[in-house]
């Protein structure tokens, strides 16, 4: 994710051909933070069934791909008005200062509380340093919380943004890609998302073809007019790969995710004028908080399971269902909202500083 929308990317300038605003990317990126909060909640319930599970993350999970593909979009978007200096600002402002100030719960739950259990991987490498070492560790990796891998990892796209700016005025070095999608294919992102390094080899291709898109939007949108029918059925292809081959090719999944971003804005821009105001609005109002909502939903989850581990509740409330499943998907998007609300009312345009919303 970026974080952070400048002044061009107002929802006030909604015509489908202004230059200054994209609407289908940003109700993308409202639809993008529901698929994050699905994701974690599939790694939280119960699963009795080895299948129904597989199947609902390769369709569901995996969300990261599409955070990482919009913010590789936007960037290429706002990349005329890019300065390092400036960039790297608005990114220790509107991300690094928000993970820094939502993480020290979190923390403090693994270190102090023990009421969170950090990732057994973690504990291997890091329970004996010391408490500091510990903290910065916890920083370093994001394994204080599951969703805050992704900020160790987004913060090395920022630091090498140069390079990533040289490519998209050279465009000719959009050659690479193909390259850079074998390698996706080849090194999965980081397992237990472990190794913020790894991961970001893996999704650099997402990022690029992000990238890619925004530059050549135009061009993209004529040719699946007609050719769309291809990428579907790619897919679906990849889909049934994943699905059949053991141990499951988790590299693949991105891949079929990258097809369904280019899918998706595709359809959100054809359809953009047909689709109810009430749908537009939903989605705008997702997107602004979005960043937020990735920053609190975790909270929440664990806050379920705890409550219904702790007070024994019928193991209904845990196990994988429809109904658990949309209980959990409610409270954590609900109860994440209204945070945001009300730091929102309370700190005005500094709770960005805060919440990152």
């Amino acid at each position: 994710m970026t974080g952070t929308y400048s002044n061009e990317m107002s929802p006030s300038k909604n015509t489908k051909n202004s230059s200054n605003f994209l609407r289908y990317i940003h109700n993308f990126r409202g639809f993008a933070i529901l698929t994050i909060v699905a994701t974690h909640i599939i790694a939280a319930l119960q699963w009795r069934n080895e299948t129904i599970e597989k199947i609902t993350y390769i369709l569901i999970g995996n969300g990261t791909v599409y955070f990482v593909f919009i913010a590789g979009f936007l960037f290429q978007f706002l990349s005329s008005k890019y300065e390092y200096k400036k960039y790297l600002s608005k990114k220790l402002q509107y991300v690094i200062l928000p993970y820094f100030f939502i993480s020290i719960p979190a923390i403090q739950l693994c270190l102090v509380e023990k009421i969170y259990t950090p990732p057994d991987w973690f504990q291997y490498h890091f329970s004996d340093w010391s408490l500091p070492g510990q903290i910065l560790m916890y920083f370093l990796t994001g394994a204080h919380l599951p969703p805050f891998w992704f900020i160790p990892m987004i913060t090395i796209f920022y630091i090498i943004s140069p390079v990533l700016i040289w490519v998209d005025r050279h465009p000719k070095s959009y050659w690479i890609l193909p390259i850079l999608l074998v390698i996706t294919a080849i090194i999965p992102r980081a397992q237990y998302n472990a190794n913020p390094i790894q991961s970001f080899v893996h999704f650099l291709s997402v990022y690029m073809i992000g990238m890619f898109c925004s530059r050549y939007r135009d061009k993209i949108f004529v040719v699946l007019k007609k050719k769309y029918v291809w990428l579907l059925i790619s897919f679906v292809i990849l889909t049934i790969l994943e699905f059949t081959i053991t141990p499951r090719p988790t590299a693949i999944n991105s891949l079929s995710k990258l097809i369904l971003c280019v899918l998706i804005i595709y359809f959100l821009w054809l359809f953009e004028l047909r689709l109810p105001k009430r749908f537009h609005e939903l989605m705008s109002f997702l997107a602004e908080l979005s960043f937020g909502i990735y920053f609190l939903h975790g909270y929440f989850i664990i806050a379920y399971s705890g409550a219904a581990n702790k007070f024994e509740f019928n193991a209904f409330w845990t196990e994988a269902n429809l109904l658990s499943f949309s209980l959990i998907f409610l409270f954590s998007v609900g109860a994440s909202i209204v945070s945001l609300l009300i730091v929102k009312k309370s700190f005005g345009k500094k709770s960005r500083f805060i919440v990152g919303s």
